[in-house]
C-alpha cells in the first residue's frame, strides 16, 4: 500500500509536470506575439501624441483658380515624408482629394514650401500648400481645405473668397 501510494503521487507529479510543459509551450509563443502587438502600437500612439499640426491660413482671389494654405507643424515630431501627405480641397459639400505635384503642376494638383525649414517638416516649420484648382474660384464661395499628415493627424480650414 505504501508503495502504491508513492507510486501513485510519482505519477500524479510526473503528469502534473507534463500538464505544466503543455500549458506554457501553448501560452508563451502568444504572451510574446501578444507584446510584440503592444509594442508596434505602442510606437503607433506615440508617433500620434508626438504629432500636430494647425491650419494657420488659407485664402484665394476671385477669378483665380489658386488657393494658398499655410500650415504649421506644433507637433514635437517631424512630418516625413511630405509625399504622404494628402490635401482635400474644394467648394463647401463639394471638396476632393487634390494630388501632389511638382513646381507648375497641371490642375488640380498641390505643391509646397517649407517656409523655414529643411527637407522635412520639422517641429515649428510652416509649410506654404499652394493648391491649383481646375477652375477658378469665386467671390462668395465658401472653400474647405483639409491636410492630412501620413499618420493620420489631420486639420481643417473653411474660408470665403
Amino acid at each position: 500500500r505504501v508503495i502504491d501510494k508513492a507510486i501513485t503521487t510519482i505519477m500524479l507529479t510526473i503528469a502534473s509536470i507534463v500538464a505544466i510543459v503543455a500549458v506554457a509551450n501553448a501560452v508563451l509563443p502568444s504572451v510574446g506575439r501578444t507584446s510584440g502587438a503592444l509594442i508596434s502600437a505602442s510606437g503607433v500612439v506615440q508617433d500620434r501624441i508626438s504629432s500636430q499640426i494647425e491650419i494657420v491660413h488659407a485664402t484665394g482671389q476671385n477669378a483665380n483658380p489658386t488657393a494658398t494654405v499655410w500650415a504649421k507643424n506644433i507637433g514635437s515630431s517631424a512630418v516625413d515624408p511630405l509625399s504622404r501627405v494628402d490635401v482635400f480641397f474644394g467648394p463647401t459639400g463639394s471638396f476632393q482629394r487634390i494630388p501632389q505635384g511638382t513646381a507648375g503642376c497641371a490642375a488640380p494638383c498641390w505643391e509646397y514650401t517649407l517656409e523655414n525649414g529643411t527637407s522635412t517638416w520639422e517641429q515649428t516649420s510652416t509649410l506654404r500648400i499652394t493648391i491649383h484648382n481646375s477652375s477658378n474660384l469665386a467671390t462668395g464661395t465658401t472653400y474647405y481645405v483639409k491636410v492630412v499628415t501620413q499618420n493620420g493627424i489631420t486639420d481643417s480650414k473653411f474660408f470665403t473668397v
